[in-house]
């Protein structure tokens, strides 16, 4: 795994309680505004005097949001004050920046976090992108 990611990993998780993607940026002070973007952006980030807030498509399905909280959270925590692009829905030809590629290996390792231990890890990383309501694409960023 990389030592970048886990490291942020464990920092989290050793300083909030991993319940759900809107209870964590709740607990970590950043803000959530759900905004009607085009089809294609799942959301974004916008942060100035160390105050954040996470821009949501608020026509995107529920479960697909919640990995794009944690993407965009993980982008404040990795990369900081770092202008990202927003989160798009991925194309299985596209090439992946590093910090795109940084920002879904955290968020997937948080959202696996959040859920049941016992079901989760008895799926296949297809099984488990079933199982969150995401892509399969994102199944590359599931790092046992």
């Amino acid at each position: 795994m990389n030592y970048f990611i886990d490291n942020e990993f464990k920092k989290i998780k050793s300083r909030y309680e991993l319940h759900t993607p809107r209870q964590l940026i709740s607990d970590a002070g950043i803000q959530l505004l759900m905004l009607e973007l085009d089809d294609i952006t799942g959301g974004f980030t916008v942060t100035n005097n160390r105050c954040s807030t996470i821009v949501l498509n608020n026509t995107w399905d529920d479960r697909y949001l919640d990995f794009v909280t944690l993407h965009e959270f993980a982008h404040i925590k990795l990369h900081d004050k770092a202008s990202t692009p927003f989160y798009r829905r991925m194309n299985t030809d596209m090439n992946i920046p590093k910090m795109e590629r940084e920002a879904n290996t955290l968020a997937m390792k948080l959202l696996l976090d959040m859920q049941d231990k016992e079901v989760i890890y008895s799926l296949t990383k297809y099984q488990m992108t079933d199982f969150l309501g995401l892509s399969e694409d994102l199944a590359e960023f599931i790092i046992n």
